[in-house]
């Protein structure tokens, strides 16, 4: 009788330990510091910075047809000149089914500090000719624009436009 006590403590101590140890181990895996959660401060203005403007006006304007154009501005919003800039345009379908995206690219040499470049793109928004079977939608699938900005070093800024059927 007495090795069935010493057994069945031992065991209900040796279980309180181990919970212990696994508590103490979850709290502080979830108890982030201050610090870590607060990103560093660059210097302002010493860091470059890629900025697009779009045209509001020429975006309401495209259509679902091949030869379409689309003028945008890339501004350097920091103090120091940035150089070989890759702007890429993909053309996608909002209808998940058409597989058919569209890719175009420009890289400008360089953007001088607080100036900006102008870039210019050709490109088709016509329908696809691929097909999807089954169930016809409602309404037509939006095209969707996204334009991206990136550097060597990482720079880096996105658009994202959903044009109207």
């Amino acid at each position: 009788m007495k090795d069935i006590v010493f057994w069945i403590s031992g065991t209900a101590l040796a279980f309180v330990v181990t919970a212990e140890a696994f508590l103490l181990l979850a709290n502080l895996a979830t108890a982030p510091s201050e610090k870590s959660l607060a990103p560093d401060s660059p210097e302002a203005g010493s860091e470059p910075a890629v900025e697009l403007a779009l045209d509001t006006e020429q975006l309401e304007s495209l259509r679902p047809r091949p030869d379409q154009s689309l003028d945008l501005v890339v501004k350097n919003e920091g103090g120091r000149p940035i150089s070989d800039v890759n702007v890429i345009l993909s053309v996608s379908s909002e209808n998940t089914a058409l597989s058919n995206p569209r890719y175009y690219r420009q890289t400008l040499a360089k953007v001088p500090a607080g100036e900006a470049e102008d870039v210019g793109f050709g490109f088709d928004l016509s329908e696809p000719e691929q097909r999807v079977t089954g169930r016809p939608a409602s309404e037509p699938a939006r095209n969707i624009l996204e334009i991206k900005a990136t550097t060597p070093e990482g720079i880096s800024t996105v658009r994202t436009v959903i044009l109207p059927p």
